[in-house]
């Protein structure tokens, strides 16, 4: 029993790390300044699509993400990656899947944030289609832009944006 009971939470917790983490060799970062007007641009629209992506969050809870920025006990804007858990009012609870790493105090990954402190957010529906997704469209449109060519699988992610 007690063994049975072991291997159900080691796989439950091998699950759940790899549904939660950010792992992204497979695409590098692209280098990019955080002052390209093309960046400061989608912060504006996302921020000014909050109430867009409250009423998607609505319909489809499961699979939605934000960006928050995030002040480290430090001093330091960090900029996290979460899966929204819930919304109520304008508190956004969430888990993070890219914790910060200049906060010196714990942090767990459940976190409640402002709908203020959201950067970016992206929903995807049922059918696959993606709505929002601000700093991803700017950073396909950068990577074009510079001539780097996306590789195939995020080639076929950009085409899943739906404006709103």
């Amino acid at each position: 029993m007690y063994w049975g009971l072991l291997v159900v939470v080691l796989v439950m917790g091998f699950w759940l790390h790899n549904r939660y983490s950010s792992s992204s060799e497979t695409f590098p970062a692209l280098e990019t300044d955080p002052d390209d007007p093309l960046l400061i641009e989608a912060i504006e629209l996302a921020k000014s699509s909050i109430d867009e992506f409250r009423v998607l969050f609505l319909r489809y809870p499961n699979d939605a993400f934000v960006k928050l920025g995030f002040e480290s006990d430090g001093g330091v804007v960090e900029h996290l990656g979460a899966h929204v858990e819930t919304i109520k009012g304008n508190e956004v609870s969430v888990f993070l899947v890219t914790p910060p790493i200049t906060h010196r105090g714990k942090m767990a990954h459940n976190f409640v944030c402002q709908l203020d402190d959201i950067e970016d957010w992206q929903i995807t529906d049922d059918s696959g289609n993606i709505y929002g997704g601000f700093i991803q469209r700017a950073m396909f449109t950068i990577a074009q832009r510079d001539g780097i060519t996306l590789p195939p699988e995020l080639h076929a992610m950009q085409q899943k944006y739906i404006d709103l």
